[in-house]
């Protein structure tokens, strides 16, 4: 891992964070308040983020986003199981858990400094969320699933 500066991480697993900014027509600049890469993930280009803006913090996150990237298809299925589970009246068929893994596919993973890990999900045929609004699920340091929400 080497450091480039303070707006870019690179990380020989992940590739290269960096804290992205925005120019307002006024000229104005907006630094993000957090380090970010995108992954090609089975076809999918899927946003890691790092929720800070200290690079040291970033680079102390480094670890928890490596075993959330080697353990990522374990996740992305607890995390959709735990938004079925959630939203559903009965308990669902494995059909229907198989489904909503096709149709909830991996959008992006956030890490805190606390090592907390928000899987955001995407659904993708817009049958189970209504657009605009996607779900999200946190793990705790332990990966197991503390909060589903769903966001807008």
């Amino acid at each position: 891992m080497t450091t480039h500066s303070d707006s870019a991480i690179v990380d020989e697993t992940l590739g290269t964070f960096v804290r992205g900014h925005h120019i307002l027509s006024d000229g104005v600049r907006l630094d993000d308040d957090y380090f970010s890469l995108t992954r090609n993930i089975d076809g999918r280009d899927v946003g890691f983020i790092a929720h800070s803006v200290d690079s040291d913090a970033v680079r102390g996150m480094l670890p928890r986003l490596h075993h959330v990237f080697d353990q990522l298809q374990r996740l992305h299925r607890q995390a959709v199981e735990a938004v079925v589970y959630e939203f559903s009246e009965d308990p669902p068929s494995t059909e229907e858990l198989d489904d909503a893994l096709r149709d909830l596919a991996l959008d992006a993973v956030e890490v805190f400094p606390d090592n907390e890990v928000v899987l955001d999900l995407a659904d993708t045929c817009g049958s189970h969320f209504m657009d605009g609004y996607w779900p999200a699920v946190r793990f705790n340091g332990d990966d197991n699933v503390v909060k589903v929400t769903v966001e807008s």
